[in-house]
């Protein structure tokens, strides 16, 4: 064995060395080293890979850092080896080690620790006792080895117990959401209006009239929820109707109004009535009756969210003048969901149902700008992370439009009146781009904007680059037919968007062969393989991880192409997934676990980069691995493999 320890001895030197250690095989998960062991000497791992955690019986036990080939185990127990602090008249000599068991009068004392070592694969390891380290202390070649060995540990503990402390402490104090839950915060029946169904509007409106601490009424039918009437149903329904007072209320209520149950959390309520433009819900209970209300004012006293929450219809009256504010209001309410942990992908679906409010108020303005009125009908798309809605940092614009041609509808009786269209939506689409630049979307560095010709056309001009693209499937535009593929309709007329899809639907009639080019690109960037525990790839072997070029990415990629191979041309990434689910392309099961795992990839990713936007750093999708505890390991490693196992489903048709 040609090692530090014995390359500057003579061959029967290094053998008697030798002699005196020996060597233990050990099986995977074999304790190397218990925590309740003497220490008594070193471990060299010759083959296999080790770990050093910190056994626990409550919870996964924490791995602190892995040992692999020409590694030794036990520095920590060297200052044992080492102590010098004993007196002078039984230490003459304070650079040679004293062991406690020389120390005359003195018993052994044993130095228990709080940390195991067991080996992660069949491990062989060569044990070296201190006596052995005795005999060799004066090599100076030794001395520097186990130097750079300690020094080089130090280093990666310190290192990443400092980055998980910044990443717990970056957040700043944070809620748990499971602490406050609806009951917590909610009106009790007994202090919320009702009514039944057959009382008249005014009736109702006079019990309103006598408390300040509500806006809305529940309407029962023998004790089942049956509608809801809010003081803004009065003025709508009633007064500017000129609605007779003595109808009964059931004509002007909303039925069968979105219920939360008592036992839901705060997060849950908060997102239902973002996402679903409403102020008021009634709470249930176990048997689905009435359990009280709560309101968006009940949710803002208990949390003091934002001060974008107290008006969530700012969005749709903003002035082109305050578009530029709108933003960092935006980014309070997301700064408030990642402290109180509300699940990513809610978060993810409140903030772009807020963003989409934004673009599409961004679009109005550019209609108020123009001298008329749009001339035709007209569809706006958003592509990229906005239409996966995937978004929660303002990112670059992208996005295309779509409007009616000649032969799309009986208003062309010439040509005039497409070239008065083509300039109308092209002078339109710059607008567009300035007011989204405004507030706060960049432009795009690619220019796959609506204000270039190649994102802008009617749909008969759409359909030819998309057989263009189907039929010449050059990389370039495969590239641009993977971003083109994950668009989400925003703002304009449903009927031309379904006639739009139908084209979309017609072009994959023939295009086999740009679904086998999309697939080969893939097959030439796969997701990581990761066959060892991602554990024991850490430390100088991989600490890094590019979330989105590695991992999002590829599966954005095989879930669309899955997709369109099976007619799926529209949705997020969510939805395909379901859809797949309901082609019976994925099984009930895996369709779940697929969610979950991405679920937990976007979590990293976007708490990793909102970091990094709250730290005034440049933003990346690289995930620091040291900074994940071991639960989270095992947790990103299995999500990676199943997103995995998404890919080579899809590679398996090719």
């Amino acid at each position: 064995m040609k090692h530090i320890l014995t390359k500057n001895l003579t061959q029967t030197e290094a053998t008697n060395l030798l002699k005196q250690c020996k060597t233990f095989h050990y099986n995977q998960d074999d304790i190397i080293l218990h925590a309740t062991d003497n220490r008594e000497g070193l471990f060299l791992v010759l083959s296999g890979m080790a770990e050093v955690y910190i056994p626990s019986q409550k919870s996964q036990d924490e791995v602190l850092e892995i040992i692999k080939p020409n590694e030794l185990v036990g520095l920590s127990n060297l200052h044992h080896f080492l102590i010098t602090n004993f007196p002078q008249t039984q230490q003459p000599d304070p650079t040679t080690p004293l062991y406690p068991d020389q120390l005359l009068g003195q018993p052994v004392q044993h130095n228990q620790t709080l940390v195991e070592v067991r080996a992660i694969y069949d491990t062989e390891a060569l044990f070296i006792p201190y006596t052995v380290l005795k005999e060799i202390w004066s090599e100076p070649a030794l001395r520097d080895y186990l130097l750079d060995q300690v020094s080089s540990r130090l280093h990666d503990v310190y290192h990443s117990l400092a980055e998980q402390i910044n990443m717990s402490t970056t957040m700043g104090p944070t809620a748990d959401p499971t602490i406050l839950r609806v009951q917590d915060i909610m009106q009790p029946s007994q202090a919320t209006i009702q009514a039944k169904t057959t009382d008249t509007i005014q009736s109702v409106a006079e019990k309103l009239s006598k408390t300040s601490t509500t806006t809305a009424a529940i309407i029962l039918n023998n004790e089942t929820i049956q509608g809801i009437v809010t003081m803004h149903d009065f003025v709508n329904r009633v007064i500017t109707r000129g609605k007779s007072t003595q109808e009964p209320i059931e004509t002007i209520m909303t039925e069968n109004p979105i219920t939360i149950p008592r036992t839901a959390y705060y997060y849950e309520a908060f997102t239902t009535m973002l996402l679903n433009g409403i102020k008021h819900l009634p709470v249930t209970n176990e048997n689905n009756l009435l359990a009280g209300l709560v309101t968006m004012t009940d949710l803002l006293q208990a949390k003091q969210p934002t001060a974008m929450l107290q008006n969530t219809e700012t969005l749709k009256t903003v002035t082109k003048e305050e578009l530029p504010q709108i933003k960092q209001q935006l980014y309070a309410m997301l700064t408030t969901m990642l402290q109180q942990q509300v699940p990513i992908l809610t978060t993810l679906e409140v903030m772009n149902t807020l963003y989409d409010q934004l673009i599409q108020r961004c679009i109005e303005l550019s209609i108020k700008e123009m001298s008329t009125d749009p001339p035709i009908k007209f569809c706006f798309y958003l592509m990229g992370s906005g239409a996966r809605k995937e978004q929660f940092l303002l990112t670059d614009q992208d996005h295309f439009l779509v409007y009616e041609g000649v032969g799309d509808t009986h208003d062309y009786p010439d040509g005039h009146s497409g070239h008065i269209a083509t300039r109308y939506f092209e002078e339109l689409s710059h607008k567009i781009v300035t007011n989204l630049e405004l507030a706060g979307y960049k432009r795009c560095k690619g220019d796959m904007m609506a204000s270039n010709p190649i994102w802008r056309g009617t749909l008969g001009e759409w359909e030819s680059r998309l057989h263009e693209w189907t039929l010449n499937a050059t990389n370039d535009r495969l590239l641009l037919s993977q971003n083109f593929f994950s668009h989400r309709h925003i703002a304009g007329d449903d009927r031309l968007h379904q006639q739009f899809q139908q084209k979309i639907l017609d072009s994959l009639d023939r295009a086999k062969i740009f679904l086998y080019r999309l697939s080969q690109l893939e097959r030439e960037n796969p997701i990581p393989t990761l066959e060892q525990p991602i554990r024991s790839m850490f430390r100088r072997n991989k600490k890094q991880l590019d979330l989105k070029k590695e991992v999002l990415f590829p599966y954005h990629h095989s879930l669309q192409i899955l997709a369109l191979m099976h007619g799926i041309t529209y949705g997020t990434p969510i939805e395909k997934i379901d859809q797949l689910h309901d082609k019976k392309i994925l099984s009930e099961n895996f369709q779940k676990d697929l969610k979950a795992s991405i679920s937990t990839i976007l979590n990293y990713y976007v708490r990793n980069r909102y970091n990094q936007h709250q730290n005034g750093e440049e933003l990346t999708s690289t995930l620091t691995l040291t900074t994940l505890t071991t639960r989270e390991k095992e947790e990103l490693m299995l999500s990676i493999r199943l997103i995995k196992e998404l890919q080579n489903h899809m590679l398996s048709y090719y």
